[in-house]
């Protein structure tokens, strides 16, 4: 199987029997290799292959594809009852607590996974047994809870109670179990009919549904981690994080093990299936994904035509591209030397706030917490792409592969497992840096708080059990390490932090004043209470700071933090790749290629508005590498780079994006 793949998709079908079996060569003239396929059993936006009406289609048009050397997935969707089978929705469609049948996208009912429809389904997939495809991509299924009689008597048979008497927590749980007890045997079905076949869902990374045991089990059904990280805007442009796409790839490399990763990469700006994306948005989107180790499918939700557009023929260059240098790609290594502990635990119990998206969107998660957690993590994933400092992202699912970094950051990681702090400690007793905020290590996988905090005996630090509320007009400090640029090297405090007391081995490394009342009071008291605290340990050393930093840098992005953590993080490591001279716009991705290079991918998202129509143009930057490569060459752009000195490679010119390839 290939690593790395060029996924076609057309989301949809408005066209005639002769323009349908013309894609294959379509799709190979653009570049792609792989086709998911949806539009030859197209049911409107949806698909679900009956042999009777399908077939004879099907037949031909895999015959045309694999004349043009275009593997196959086909897709299947497993969330709502579609309009050739939506009038079934009385056995098969999920109902409320009413007795309705909510749609799905305001269109379609979702579909029950204890009803008779997923006999329905699973004979559906048997049906294709006679064909030679890659494999079954299924969209879906949604979380939804159902009131059905099916639902209510498997309920009953597991939890020994009526429906009636669950409670939210049991119903989300059941819910939960079902729709995975589902996936497993989707599984099954599809290797007993063809083991060769691979199999993937639409998976929310970020989702914060469940704990990091149960979400491995979630993916132990995909052969491929695919997820919506090219989807958008479904919120305002201007609130759409620019690592965005970089960050999904990154969290889906972290899980997947040696499994290929693909982001999904609608090539409309979301939610306007029939209007594109801006060109300069659709290279930047594409790189990002490509410059950190991800497949790409590219879809539309419209007719081909509308890849005649300025963002359409963008797109076929950045096929082109990928297809030209395949090579490379088939199998490349972050040499990142940072990471960001992304908490499956954390995620599933803290406070979070919610995300839009065309199947799992998360919603607003309520709790009395006094972070949020969506906010850290993304601030931690903001300070590095505005550092322009490559990065990668580790879970729970992925604790071996802490030993590759040199500094973690561990934004708000509240939830934690013993298993999660022996492998910290670890980390840091063998050299390692440890960066944390927040409730770090307050509470134990489940969401219960502990007697001791996971981390208090290794660091020092103990909380008080009462949080400060400082705030939007408090300050902190870092003496004798930060001097932030006023009289009195004084920092924005975040708006909360937990009380601490910091004891051997832990010394005090930052202090915050008592909280005022009001920002127009008298001058503040010098910061003079235990903020945050360093400790060496072993070989490594553990900073934290007691407030939400990386939620309010996510915030406020204060420039004073930046430069706070760009120290902290700097005097850790000896950086290896810098690119200086640049915005805090440009992100920088280094991966190491099997065919002896190494590839330094720009994406340059400076820009007063988004979406992006071109980013500023940026002269005049420097590149500074280890000094073993003695060559640069711009392979996207086509120019090699000069020289400037050992180790130093001047970038003229970066418009919107650069792949540099070191030799």
């Amino acid at each position: 199987m290939k690593k790395h793949m060029r996924i076609a998709a057309l989301q949809c079908n408005f066209q005639t029997r002769e323009e349908t079996l013309a894609m294959p060569g379509f799709w190979q003239d653009f570049g792609f290799d792989t086709e998911q396929l949806l539009h030859t059993h197209a049911d409107m936006y949806s698909a679900i292959y009956d042999e009777k009406r399908h077939g004879e289609l099907l037949r031909e048009y895999l015959q045309r594809s694999e004349a043009c050397n275009i593997s196959t997935i086909v897709y299947m969707n497993c969330h709502i009852l579609g309009p050739s089978i939506a009038d079934r929705k009385t056995e098969w469609g999920v109902r409320d607590a009413q007795g309705n049948y909510p749609l799905s996208y305001g269109t379609y009912p979702a579909c029950c996974l204890n009803s008779s429809w997923r006999d329905y389904f699973f004979d559906c997939v048997e049906s294709l047994k006679k064909f030679n495809i890659f494999g079954l991509f299924f969209d879906g299924p949604h979380y939804t809870p159902c009131t059905c009689s099916c639902c209510q008597a498997k309920f009953e048979a597991q939890f020994n109670k009526k429906y009636s008497q669950a409670t939210a927590e049991e119903i989300s749980r059941f819910t939960y179990i079902t729709t995975l007890e589902f996936k497993e045997a989707l599984y099954k079905k599809v290797k007993s009919v063809n083991p060769q076949w691979q199999m993937y869902f639409n998976e929310g990374l970020f989702v914060g549904r469940v704990g990091s045991q149960d979400f491995a089990r979630q993916l132990a059904t995909d052969d491929i981690i695919g997820t919506e990280g090219g989807f958008f805007y479904y919120s305002e442009p201007k609130n759409h994080n620019p690592w965005y796409c970089s960050s999904s790839a990154k969290l889906a490399e972290a899980v997947a093990g040696n499994k290929p990763t693909v982001i999904f990469f609608a090539g409309d700006h979301k939610p306007w299936g029939w209007f594109m994306h801006t060109p300069a948005e659709t290279a930047l989107c594409y790189i990002s994904a490509l410059g950190n180790g991800a497949s790409i499918w590219y879809g539309i939700h419209c007719t081909p035509d509308n890849l005649d557009s300025t963002a359409g023929q963008m797109a076929k260059k950045l096929v082109a591209f990928d297809k030209k240098y395949d090579a490379l790609y088939q199998s490349t290594s972050s040499l990142a030397e940072v990471a960001v502990f992304y908490s499956y635990d954390t995620a599933a119990h803290y406070r979070k706030s919610g995300e839009a998206s065309d199947l799992y969107g998360d919603i607003d998660k309520v709790s009395d917490f006094p972070g949020d957690y969506r906010s850290s993590t993304q601030g931690a994933f903001g300070l590095l792409h505005h550092l322009n400092m490559p990065y990668d992202v580790v879970c729970e699912l992925n604790l071996d592969d802490l030993k590759r970094y040199k500094v973690i950051i561990a934004p708000s990681l509240a939830m934690v497992s013993d298993r999660t702090r022996d492998a910290i400690c670890e980390f840091a007793a063998n050299g390692g840096i440890v960066i944390a905020d927040g409730e770090f290590g307050f509470y134990d996988e489940q969401g219960k708080k502990r007697t001791q905090g996971a981390f208090e005996a290794v660091t020092g630090v103990k909380f008080q059990n009462r949080y400060l509320d400082h705030k939007v007009f408090n300050y902190c400090a870092f003496p004798d390490f930060y001097a932030a640029d006023n009289s009195h090297s004084w920092l924005p405090a975040p708006g909360w932090s937990a009380a601490i007391s910091v004891n051997a081995p832990g010394e005090i490394f930052g202090l915050a004043n008592p909280p005022m009342r009001g920002c127009y009071e008298a001058k503040p008291a010098d910061p003079s209470m235990p903020y945050a605290a360093k400790t060496a340990y072993g070989k490594g050393m553990f900073y934290y700071i007691s407030g939400g930093a990386l939620e309010y840098y996510f915030n406020y992005t204060n420039t004073a933090w930046r430069k706070f953590f760009s120290k902290l993080i700097k005097s850790s490591i000896n950086e290896k790749f810098v690119l200086h001279n640049a915005t805090t716009g440009v992100a920088v991705s280094v991966r190491q290629s099997s065919e002896n290079c190494t590839l330094v991918h720009l994406t340059n998202y400076t820009s007063s508005t988004r979406p992006i129509e071109q980013s500023a143009v940026l002269h005049d930057l420097v590149l500074e590498v280890p000094e073993q490569y003695t060559a640069a060459e711009d392979i996207w752009n086509e120019c090699p780079l000069k020289m400037l000195a050992p180790g130093k490679f001047a970038i003229e010119q970066l418009s919107e994006v650069a792949v540099i390839k070191l030799t």
